[in-house]
């Protein structure tokens, strides 16, 4: 059985402080050597980091010599191609197959040339190196696309996609609006307004001056503007800074992986890490049925697993132990070998944990595309490196 550590980290983002504001545990083991083994990526994800680097490399091409049509094309199918080479590789992810069938390709595929003619349209001036940068007339007009900024000694790091005059530009592929339970009503998702501030933050540190609002982008449709309040800003950076020293803090005491989590239904619901977390086996419960991204149960197989569908498939007969179904004996079918191949080497009495199965109303448990099934013997460890060698998953 093998181990994923968790281990200190030396700076933090506000990607990462978001994280670690949810879960420290989650945090940890996004940095954890080996832990993307036992992760199902999100081609969402995938086609929202393309289209990041078609807007980051179009305002380098010479569209004098390259119309922006091809441009736009040539750099698509460039980023695009690099996803899928990575989630062929990748055991869980190759099922996915090609980039067309991913949900939401065609869309941002229309709005990353959306994105890319606007910022054709509007040209800006030479971007400066960041030792002009000051707040003169020609550094307010400046453009920084994609640059590190660092505040409070390297520990905290950003790269906001576009810092210009006076405001801090960030393109999202996903929703930019939540529901908020208390008004019943949309607001701006908090994360990425949380984002912005530190973002704004970092500028100030590095560059002098405050920008006066954030833009957010996303894949279609006008921008959100949020205006910045340096007092916010400065309140998120040094929160941001609070929750690495708290993760470092407990780390270096020795701490448990336990002490690094903080399982609800809420936090959990789209954590990836749930089959290598033991406090989420630990803690939920059938009380969590439905508020996850998907039924997560683990048991013991009954039998062998049945063949189906030609030999296509395999259905299995399971005892459910834990997880957030009623414990029973439930059939899981079909599981496709070619989805799911450790099916034909599983036996009865194996102890199996399955995540992102499809709970019918009729209580049925089905497969669906984000469902992974492993045997808990080959499941690794969580362990601190600082403290003592954890026994289990």
């Amino acid at each position: 059985m093998s181990a994923l550590e968790l281990r200190e980290i030396s700076a933090t983002s506000p990607t990462l402080a978001e994280t670690m504001r949810v879960c420290l545990l989650r945090a940890g083991l996004s940095r954890a050597s080996g832990g993307s083994k036992f992760v199902l990526g999100n081609p969402k994800a995938w086609l929202g980091t393309a289209y990041h680097e078609v807007l980051e490399k179009i305002v380098h091409v010479d569209l004098g010599q390259e119309p922006l049509l091809d441009a736009v094309a040539r750099l698509w199918n460039e980023a695009v191609a690099a996803q899928e080479r990575r989630a062929k590789a990748h055991a869980l992810d190759r099922r996915f197959g090609p980039p067309v069938g991913w949900p939401g390709y065609h869309v941002a595929r229309a709005s990353v040339l959306l994105r890319a003619e606007e910022l054709a349209g509007k040209p800006t001036p030479p971007e400066l190196p960041i030792e002009k940068q000051t707040r003169s007339i020609e550094a307010a007009a400046a453009t920084l696309r994609e640059h590190e900024f660092t505040a409070f000694g390297g520990k905290l790091l950003g790269r906001p996609d576009v810092v210009r005059a006076d405001e801090v530009v960030d393109y999202k592929s996903g929703a930019i609006f939540e529901h908020d339970a208390a008004t019943q009503t949309d607001v701006v998702k908090a994360t990425y307004v949380r984002q912005l501030h530190i973002y704004a933050y970092l500028v100030k540190q590095q560059l002098g001056w405050w920008p006066q609002r954030g833009i957010l982008l996303p894949l279609g449709g006008a921008g959100i503007e949020i205006a910045f309040e340096p007092s916010a800003c400065e309140r998120e950076a040094k929160e941001a800074l609070a929750l690495l020293d708290e993760y470092n803090d407990r780390l270096r005491a020795g701490a448990g992986p336990e002490d690094f989590a903080s399982p609800s239904p809420e936090n959990c619901r789209w954590c990836q890490y749930k089959l290598v977390c033991s406090s989420f086996w630990k803690t939920s419960s059938p009380a969590w049925s439905g508020h996850l991204d998907g039924a997560a149960v683990e048991g013991v197989l009954a039998d062998g697993p049945a063949m189906i569908h030609a030999g296509a498939a395999r259905a299995v007969s399971l005892d459910i132990q834990g997880g957030s179904e009623v414990r029973r004996r439930a059939q899981i079918a079909p599981l496709n070998i070619s989805t799911h191949p450790a099916v034909t080497t599983l036996a009865p009495g194996d102890s199996v944990r399955f995540i992102g199965l499809r709970a019918r109303p009729d209580g049925v448990l089905a497969p669906s595309d984000r469902t992974v099934l492993f045997r808990l013997k080959d499941l690794p460890f969580v362990n601190n490196e600082r403290g003592p060698i954890a026994r289990g998953p």
